[in-house]
């Protein structure tokens, strides 16, 4: 097998990794997928590294060895493109399919469809309406937790264009969540309802709690990746520490008012 083309299924196997792995996968699920992929191809000595942030792969070529770092950006939870990516593998690993036709599909998967922003906005205030009343909640409380949870998801998404940290972004969706929270319940007060800050604030902040990142970190740690599954749950603190930081700095100023 020439150099070459050795090279381009490194590439495919990097690429599909890296996909799996900026949509939320966990690090042993990729380092498995790349290994196999690899090894199916016929290439030897395969060694996959995977961080959160990076994927690092090497495999002999007769007495040479060839190393690729894949930088990594995640960007968010996507679980559409990692099904999609993970179909992609077993379909490289168990046929014959050419390195032309996996380049072709792997560009196929950098497109996956996505839900409009306007569906996004509106499934997230449901899901966080859902949780008041799970939590027992009044349907009053359920509707100003489905603004708050659709304003709070609007502003962040707007935000991420900004390209902020991670620590930034979560600032300022405690501080909008909150913000939210306690003008609507404040206003419905005005007018004679009855509703709880501290249950309506339930469901904007589950839009937001690194619920996925602690999940992966712990399984990360169960499966022996100790550097990956620690720095998730790390991750996954300093989210919950920006929202909180966020939601205390409302908090302060509304005490009187509520």
């Amino acid at each position: 097998m020439e150099i070459a083309q050795i090279r381009r299924i490194i590439r495919i196997c990097t690429r599909t990794g890296k996909i799996m792995l900026q949509n939320g996968a966990e690090t042993y699920r990729v380092e498995d997928t790349v290994q196999r992929m690899a090894e199916s191809k016929g290439l030897m000595a395969v060694n996959v590294f995977v961080i959160p942030t990076g994927i690092m792969f090497s495999a002999e070529h007769g007495i040479e060895t060839i190393t690729v770092l894949e930088r990594v950006n995640p960007e968010g939870i996507d679980l559409e493109s990692i099904d999609r990516a993970n179909e992609f593998s077993r379909k490289f690993t168990l046929t014959d399919m050419s390195i032309e036709a996996a380049e072709s599909n792997l560009d196929a998967l950098l497109s996956t469809p996505q839900f409009s922003k306007k569906i996004r906005i509106l499934a997230s205030g449901m899901g966080g309406g859902f949780f008041v009343l799970m939590f027992g909640g009044t349907f009053i409380e359920f509707i100003l937790a489905y603004i708050a949870s659709s304003m709070t998801v609007y502003i962040t998404d707007t935000i991420d264009s900004k390209h902020l940290n991670f620590f930034i972004r979560n600032i300022i969706g405690g501080f909008t969540s909150m913000l939210i929270a306690v003008l609507s319940v404040t206003l419905v007060r005005a007018i004679g309802f009855d509703a709880t800050l501290t249950m309506v604030i339930v469901g904007p902040l589950m839009t937001l709690v690194p619920g996925v990142s602690l999940t992966n970190g712990i399984r990360d740690l169960i499966s022996g990746e100790l550097l990956a599954g620690s720095a998730k749950i790390m991750e996954a603190l300093f989210i919950a520490i920006a929202l909180a930081f966020g939601v205390g700095m409302v908090l302060q100023f509304s005490l009187k008012l509520l």
